[in-house]
């Protein structure tokens, strides 16, 4: 498919990697000659230097014959002008970042007559997946599906878990719940395992169950954490406001620290029932004296990763027990993975998710399309489609239906109940199907058959 990315900053480097790994053709477009450059030579793309509002400029990039035009320039008004330009152009579909809260709330209700197909906010995106978090202290990651019916979470087995040296066929005995292990990673190896599959230290698990059930299976499992009552947000920036709403919507008590006193008072007017507290956070008697130790948690979400990092590691030997760092740079990440911190989130990572479910649902030709994509590793995913009357084997038990290797169906929803699948199970048009692969992309529902 071709595609055109307008802005080669973070968010616009992102999409572009992964793009790269779904075999798209690919034009950059930005204003900066050397940040066009720098893409060009990391992914072997080609590059435009010039205005996403410039109808010159997108002819060259060919407009007329892309499949997605995507603008994620640092301005909200300028990503919606050049979606619209595009769409006037000929491409097919549009996408735009739009970051301000009263902007996003407003193209919703005039995206059609936009032309706009798909807009995205990554603050808030961001906010959302760390409060699902909340939910699940004990998790590293929490991803849900079929409007919240399904929840996946991400755990590493500790050495004194339980769960070491058992069987997962054992471990279901043992705990009588409904729940499936979809993907084992044992450091760089990728695992779609078996019942007689045995965990050890330091794998880290992605389980599926029913949310409703998810808090008992832990409880069950011995990984069970309460959620969050009181947490510290360090940094006011937008993912801080977004994820402040999330938490205060949910009776959770919110203190944010942030050291600009005018984004201070910003944020106190628009959170009443949040405590704003004005200082830097890097002061350590200034978190003892407001009590950080108290706190079921501390995420931090200052504009500096080295900060971030510091601060969470301060928390952890605080005793807090639930740690969650902001991490933007890519080598930063890599190295944050050796410190211990056990839940990091990268916004860009958020969001590439999303774009990459909307550009893999619209390239199905039938229509059984994807309305979640979780990227678990760079070699799995985790997808949710809904089956459609197209479908071929409606109503055919699994056991007898040739599912190809390294794919698994992890649940189906129905009606509004989760399904925990086994061979006779069968799929029926409206289900909420989870598939589980690490054989490569899918695009669409029929892909996972021989």
């Amino acid at each position: 498919m071709n595609l055109i990315v307008i802005g080669a900053g973070k968010v616009g480097e992102t999409l572009i990697a992964n793009f790269i790994n779904e075999n798209h053709d690919i034009v950059v477009v930005d204003i900066d000659a050397d940040k066009v450059q720098n893409v060009v030579n990391r992914y072997d793309v080609n590059g435009i230097t010039g205005g996403g509002l410039e109808r010159s400029v997108l002819l060259e990039a060919g407009v007329e014959k892309a499949d997605f035009v995507i603008a994620c320039t640092a301005q909200d008004e300028k990503n919606i002008l050049c979606s619209v330009l595009a769409k006037k152009l000929g491409a097919k579909y549009t996408i735009a970042r739009v970051r301000d809260p009263k902007y996003f709330e407003e193209v919703e209700n005039v995206k059609d007559v936009l032309g706009l197909d798909f807009f995205f906010n990554p603050e808030l995106q961001t906010g959302k997946e760390i409060a699902q978090i909340m939910k699940f202290p004990f998790a590293k990651s929490v991803e849900s599906f079929a409007d919240g019916k399904a929840t996946m979470v991400e755990f590493t087995v500790a050495a004194d878990s339980s769960l070491c040296y058992k069987s997962l066929m054992g471990i279901s005995v043992e705990c009588q719940g409904k729940f499936l292990v979809a993907m084992v990673r044992r450091g760089e190896e990728v695992i779609i395992p078996r019942g007689d599959f045995v965990l050890k230290e330091n794998d880290t698990v992605y389980l599926i169950a029913d949310d409703k059930e998810m808090a008992v299976i832990m409880k069950k499992l011995q990984m069970y954490k309460h959620r969050a009552k009181a947490v510290f947000i360090i940094g006011g920036g937008r993912i801080a406001y977004y994820l402040a709403q999330e938490l205060i919507s949910a009776g959770v008590s919110v203190k944010i620290v942030e050291r600009s006193p005018e984004r201070a008072t910003e944020l106190a007017n628009a959170l009443p029932k949040a405590t704003v507290l004005c200082f830097d956070a890097t002061d350590h008697e200034a978190l003892e004296e407001e009590k950080l130790n108290n706190s079921d948690a501390c995420i931090t979400l200052t504009g500096m990763d080295e900060e971030n990092v510091i601060i969470s590691l301060y928390a952890k030997e605080q005793g807090v027990k639930k740690v969650v760092t902001k991490v933007d740079r890519p080598s930063v990440l890599s190295m944050v993975k050796q410190l211990g911190l056990d839940t990091v989130i990268a916004p860009r990572n958020v969001i590439a998710n999303h774009i990459l479910r909307f550009v893999r649902a619209h390239q199905a030709d039938i229509g059984n399309g994807i309305n979640t994509l979780y990227k678990m590793h760079g070699k799995a995913e985790a997808l949710e489609f809904t089956v459609n009357s197209n479908f071929v084997a409606l109503g055919v038990p699994l056991k007898t239906i040739g599912i190809k290797k390294g794919i698994l169906i992890g649940g189906v929803v129905r009606n509004g109940e989760f399904i925990l699948p086994d061979g006779d199970t069968f799929l029926m048009q409206d289900d909420k199907v989870i598939i589980v692969t690490s054989a490569g992309k899918i695009t669409e529902l029929t892909q996972i058959l021989k």
